[in-house]
């Protein structure tokens, strides 16, 4: 079986999955964090959501998460060098209380694809 780099639509479907799972849950003291082990060897997908309105405090946990995943050796983020950042925001979904209509929010987030510049065996988290 040969292991492939995930596409940036395997990407999307992936932290959908998650903003999906976030969203449904019930909002805790701090941010969430996430990682899907990709099966590549030193391959992640790290992702962190909270209610915050600034993302710098979720980046920060995002790049530390993504340091100690990669002990030993730096990182790179695909597929743009960045993980992608999402300030929290309406969706699409509204929903009924006693002032009339609102947008359902959705936490701000971050994610990205972590490559391990010198692979290592899979990490306990």
């Amino acid at each position: 079986m040969s292991k492939e780099a995930l596409t940036l639509k395997e990407v999307a479907h992936v932290m959908a999955v998650v903003l999906f799972v976030s969203f449904n849950s019930v909002a805790l003291a701090g941010p969430k964090i996430a990682v899907i082990d990709t099966q590549e060897t030193g391959v992640y997908i790290v992702s962190v959501s909270g209610s915050e309105q600034s993302t710098t405090s979720l980046l920060a946990r995002w790049q530390n998460k993504a340091s100690a995943l990669c002990k030993g050796g730096g990182y790179r983020v695909e597929p743009n060098g960045q993980p992608v950042v999402h300030d929290k925001r309406c969706s699409d979904a509204v929903v009924s209380g006693p002032d009339g209509l609102r947008c359902l929010e959705v936490d701000a987030s971050v994610f990205g694809k972590v490559v391990c510049e010198q692979a290592l065996p899979s990490v306990s988290r």
